[in-house]
């Protein structure tokens, strides 16, 4: 039997307006910024396999500080394998290269200095159907960070994930996730976590979803301090002065909660939220407990018209030897028309604001962004299906 395929590109073009571009409080950029996404995704699949492939280039062009120029990517394969009908596997692969000031906003909230990132791993995963109401899934990988020019220190990081699921009915079902991780910093610290999450999961339609679980982990934390050791050397009585470098252990525990849910309540109102409390490394070695939400909400004016807005709030704490505190908050209305089948456009602006304290300073600072956009997605321009 021959492999069905596809080729669909997408390219996106944004015209946007920042008035903090470092997001600092203390050396404010502003401009206008001209960010060009061409997206590519490449699948093959047959009767029991899949390969899929998706590449993006991100390229950014800064009006007056040109200096700021950058050309990102992220890249993933996978390849996806049904041996039996209990049986299925996937081996999975990407390499990225990005900014870190963005990156670390959006995921967690978190502020570092905007420095070239890459990122590159592997994964390899199995979910195997123990009868028909008990399915167990194990997976674990390992991703390498690394920054050719500082600040950062590079970083190891590998983990294995064990999830236990029970079908109630054809809509409910619940779960146990096991969750071990072990982010090695180079010459900096090493942090190991233990998470484990019981949840429940009830499909509302085929498309519409929310998930409930709560558990437990434990967190070990080993920092290498360095500090001066002095002595007199016995056979020649003089005062010596070394430094020495030693290990020193934090543990901290506590409870993790996360909360999703995807919900249609009209033809035209839809709603995604994403919250919960969990264990982070951030990218200068430290851990800390994150609290945070995630909100989309959105309207369908008409056919081709639909009104979004996006909310983000990410409290922080960390674990270790500042204890520095930090909330951040984002809120993003846009517009979408799609003016065709296969072109689209896209208005918006979003505002920031973070606050951060610890024993001995506190600071706080905002951006504003507007921006423009239009999209061109052509699915399947090659395919032989």
């Amino acid at each position: 039997m021959s492999a069905d395929w596809s080729f669909t590109p997408d390219i996106d073009t944004i015209e946007e307006y920042n008035d903090n571009v470092l997001f600092s409080n203390k050396v404010v950029i502003k401009d206008f910024i001209t960010r060009v996404n061409s997206t590519t995704n490449i699948l093959r699949k047959t009767e029991n396999t899949q390969l899929n492939v998706d590449s993006i280039i991100i390229g950014e062009k800064y009006s007056k500080h040109t200096d700021l120029d950058t050309i990102n990517t992220d890249n993933k394969i996978s390849f996806n394998q049904q041996w039996n009908p209990k049986l299925y596997t996937t081996l999975s692969g990407m390499f990225r290269k990005d900014e870190t000031l963005e990156t670390e906003l959006q995921r967690a909230g978190l502020v570092g200095v905007r420095d070239t990132r890459y990122r590159y791993g592997f994964a390899l995963s199995g979910t195997y159907t123990l009868t028909s109401l008990f399915s167990l899934s194990v997976s674990g990988g390992e991703t390498f960070t690394r920054y050719p020019d500082g600040p950062y220190p590079d970083m190891d990081l590998w983990q294995i994930n064990t999830d236990l699921v029970r079908v109630i009915n054809p809509r409910d079902s619940i779960g146990l996730f096991i969750n071990y991780y072990d982010a090695d910093y180079k010459d900096i610290s090493n942090i190991k976590t233990l998470n484990s999450n019981i949840y429940w999961r009830r499909n509302l339609s085929n498309t519409t979803y929310f998930v409930f679980g709560a558990g437990y982990r434990f967190t070990w934390t080993k920092y290498i301090v360095q500090y001066l050791e002095y002595f007199i050397d016995p056979k020649t009585g003089i005062f010596i002065i070394q430094p020495v470098k030693k290990g020193e252990t934090n543990e901290n525990k506590g409870f993790i909660v996360n909360f999703e849910l995807n919900q249609d309540w009209t033809d035209r109102f839809s709603m995604v939220i994403n919250s919960g409390r969990e264990q982070y490394n951030t990218i200068d070695a430290r851990s800390i407990e994150r609290n945070y939400i995630r909100t989309t909400l959105s309207y369908r004016l008409s056919e081709k018209v639909s009104s979004n807005i996006q909310f983000g709030y990410d409290k922080t704490e960390e674990e270790g030897l500042r204890g520095e505190k930090a909330s951040y908050f984002r809120v993003s209305p846009f517009l979408t028309w799609r003016y065709t089948k296969n072109l689209s456009f896209r208005f918006g602006t979003s505002y920031e604001y973070r606050d951060t304290e610890a024993d001995f300073f506190s600071y706080s600072k905002d951006r504003f962004k507007c921006w423009i956009g239009i999209s061109y997605s052509h699915p399947r321009l090659l395919a032989n299906y």
